[in-house]
């Protein structure tokens, strides 16, 4: 047996077992415990920060206006970032509609701020109520989002909690981003279980105020294009590891629509992993790092295969193996959300995945790219 096979089977090894780590982190997420509803009690101060959103900000607005919870305990901070186009007007419009819920649209430019982590950071300076509810401008929720956050923070104490989001999808191309993200989102809160935090979302993140104005907020990483919601997790991980949870609750879910083309799709992982040099654990890092060297082994091993015939196996092996750890984390995060027949498209996906970790890892780091009308490193 040639070096070159050792080595590929021991990262395939190794890549396994991590993956099954956080599988087996995921299955020991606690769910909350079936109780009597709890009587709303804490309020909440649900940030949004849009930028050219006109087509989503409606529908989102709506779904948090819409909650199950007293208009007294909650407010809704919509942060205008520069859009051009009707984005703020759609806004002022509900609010004007509904009186009754206290809704503001901040403009950036009004507060001498622009970029996400400048305007969340303003927006967060302003808030009414102890902790703020984080979410993106293309995302909707269930009416009782905020009575399954209220409850959690009754029976456990947080300060920071990472709540579920899915991908809602329709096609082939859709559903392969679903099944991707799944696998991101089983990830990151297995490793937050296992007390080993990586990634998260901000599109469903709840947090303290006066913890995010005690860490920093995003002083260190402000300039990054990404990581308004990881590092900000890295943070308060750092001062408060028993205070920091993933929330298992489906009422909890928060869904958003994935990227519509190949184009947007590509932007958007560019800019994910543009900070993967980034992180002040390096073990984070070295896990990126290795999974990309798997994946390369793999687009190497079947191209040399032409050349080299026994490299097939090796191919085959290694390409199976990924497919049956991710398949089971992916899985499982699926029946969490009912989704579990999406499952079948793996096999499917796999291959192409491989390919696209490979040039996304390479791209986002040599090329500047484009996110929301901006130019961005």
């Amino acid at each position: 047996m040639s070096i070159w096979v050792i080595i590929c089977f021991t990262m395939t090894l190794a890549y396994a077992m991590l993956i099954l780590i956080y599988y087996v982190g995921w299955l020991f997420i606690p769910k909350p415990k079936i109780f009597p509803i709890h009587a709303p009690k804490q309020g909440f101060s649900i940030l949004v920060p849009a930028r050219n959103e006109a087509q989503h900000i409606e529908a989102c607005v709506q779904a948090i206006i819409r909650q199950d919870y007293p208009n007294s305990l909650f407010e809704l901070i919509v942060m205008n970032d520069h859009s051009t186009d009707r984005t703020a007007e759609i806004v002022q419009t509900i609010a004007t509609q509904y009186p009754q819920i206290h809704i503001r649209l901040i403009h950036a430019e009004e507060r001498g701020v622009s970029g996400k982590k400048a305007c969340i950071t303003a927006a967060i300076s302003e808030a009414v109520f102890d902790y703020i509810c984080l979410t993106d401008a293309d995302c909707t929720r269930g009416v009782n989002w905020l009575n399954a956050i209220n409850e959690s923070l009754q029976t456990r104490s947080a300060q920071l909690i990472y709540a579920p989001v899915f991908f809602s999808s329709n096609n082939l191309f859709e559903q392969s981003q679903a099944l991707e993200f799944m696998g991101l989102l089983g990830i990151g809160a297995a490793a937050i279980q296992l007390k080993n935090p990586n990634m998260c979302s901000a599109a469903n993140l709840i947090f303290n105020k006066e913890v995010f104005f005690k860490i920093g907020g995003y002083t260190g990483n402000e300039n990054l294009a990404s990581g308004d919601d990881e590092f900000l997790l890295h943070k308060v991980f750092k001062l408060y590891p028993e205070e920091v949870y993933f929330l298992k609750d489906a009422r909890a879910i928060v869904e958003t629509s994935p990227n519509g083309s190949l184009q947007e799709l590509t932007q958007q992982r560019r800019r994910w992993v543009s900070k993967s040099t980034k992180y002040e654990n390096r073990y984070i890092t070295a896990i990126l790092v290795g999974a990309y060297l798997f994946n390369f082994s793999i687009f190497w091993n079947f191209f040399a295969a032409f050349y080299i015939p026994s490299l097939w196996k090796v191919f085959m092996i290694q390409i199976l193996v990924k497919m049956v750890a991710e398949g089971l984390l992916i899985h499982a995060v699926l029946r969490f959300f009912k989704k579990g027949k999406l499952i079948v498209l793996l096999p499917l996906v796999e291959p192409f995945h491989v390919l696209y970790v490979l040039i996304i890892g390479i791209w986002a780091n040599v090329q500047n790219f484009t996110w929301k009308e901006r130019s961005l490193k």
